[in-house]
């Protein structure tokens, strides 16, 4: 999309058009709507309100997914100004009024779900005060997120137990993490089918290792695959890998929480988690399941990444907050790594390692059912306040 009077700025944060914000400007000043302005291409519309002054404006929705409103006070309109604007790229129309109390108001009605910014530029070089109002199309898991709230359906996550079957994951001395893991996932599957607006279900529910298909033995790209499949074939809003790791050092203790980096992790223990979680040694090794999964490869723009990956980080905010109340924390901020089991195209996923089985005290107390308890209740309040973020910015 090209505008010569107008130099396209960095997308740094988009919302859903089902979400409500207020944005206000720091002066109250008399201004004059002169023009409105369109410009689109294929998947994104640029609305630019041309001012004659900064002026207090207000964005919200009125409770529509398809339907932006836009006040702007001490606002006249320009004599010969349209008030009736029609379809244009991602924009159905758009109808402008103006009441005594000299606020000008636009109600743009678009055709589905969008993402927009609306971005302030001031006058500068150029004769007036612009509002930009950048539209992009929502990628499929963010329709589907803002959907499941207007309509009131569940909300659904997917809890991976990491591992399964053939691949037994990390041992210490007395568990194996293919069993734990299964345990606590089965507890916090509990804790969520109790929420009356959320549902959960299990990537696997019993000592299987997940194959496509009818498949009865895969290897362990496809096995990861499959999991990020079953995870968007159920619908899920997110989906939570759970594990448990060992390392050399039997020193090493804390839960930690991953979320997706395709570049990886410099440090040493994510690179040996990594390996760990994305390949099985004596099954072939590291795979590069990105590259030979064309699902994986359909991940549509670099926007929808951005934006999961922005859901992706809040929620491990949430569920690591959790975590902390309960015991030690390998790290204390969310760490990034390139697991496989992230790279799901349109569902905001963390990875949760719930401490070392290789350390013995930690072994002991992740072995004892309460504890394991504990985990989950910990995992279920991080999504719980995920949740209630989401809703309350509705």
């Amino acid at each position: 999309m090209h505008n010569s009077s107008l130099k396209k700025k960095p997308i740094t944060l988009f919302v859903a058009t089902i979400l409500c914000c207020l944005i206000t400007s720091t002066v109250y000043s008399k201004s004059i709507l002169k023009d409105v302005r369109i410009n689109q291409s294929d998947d994104e519309t640029r609305l630019v309100l041309d001012l004659t002054e900064k002026v207090k404006y207000k964005l919200f929705t009125l409770n529509r997914p398809d339907r932006i409103v836009i006040d702007l006070y001490q606002t006249d309109l320009a004599k010969g100004l349209k008030t009736q604007i029609k379809k244009s790229g991602l924009i159905n129309g758009i109808r402008i009024a103006r009441n005594n109390s000299r606020r000008v108001r636009l109600v743009i009605e678009t055709s589905e779900i969008l993402f927009y910014q609306l971005s302030a530029i001031p006058k500068n070089s150029n004769p007036n005060h612009r509002l930009v109002i950048d539209l992009k199309k929502a990628f499929e898991g963010s329709k589907k997120l803002a959907a499941s709230s207007v309509n009131k359906k569940k909300f659904i996550v997917a809890i991976d137990p990491g591992h399964g079957g053939k691949d037994p994951g990390a041992q210490g001395s007395q568990v194996i993490e293919k069993d734990l893991v299964l345990k606590i996932s089965k507890k916090l599957k509990k804790l969520i089918d109790k929420e009356k607006t959320m549902s959960a279900f299990l990537i696997r529910d019993n000592d299987s290792f997940p194959c496509p298909g009818n498949k009865k033995n895969c290897r362990q790209q496809e096995s990861l695959s499959e999991r990020i499949s079953r995870a968007k074939k159920g619908g899920a809003d997110l989906l939570i890998s759970i594990h448990a790791d060992a390392v050399e050092s039997t020193s090493a203790k804390g839960a930690s929480i991953y979320t997706l980096s395709e570049k990886g992790n410099n440090s040493q223990l994510a690179k040996q988690l990594e390996q760990s979680e994305n390949s099985v040694d004596q099954f072939g090794g590291v795979e590069t399941v990105i590259d030979s999964d064309q699902f994986l490869k359909n991940i549509l723009t670099d926007f929808s990444r951005k934006d999961r990956d922005m859901q992706s980080q809040q929620l491990a905010n949430e569920i690591l907050n959790q975590l902390k109340k309960i015991g030690p924390v390998h790290k204390k901020e969310p760490q990034t790594a390139n697991f496989v089991v992230l790279k799901s195209p349109a569902i905001p996923s963390v990875l949760v390692e719930t401490a070392f089985i290789s350390n013995p005290t930690q072994e002991k107390r992740l072995t004892n059912s309460k504890q394991q308890q504990k985990i989950a209740e910990s995992i279920y309040q991080g999504i719980i306040n995920y949740y209630h973020k989401i809703e309350d910015s509705l």
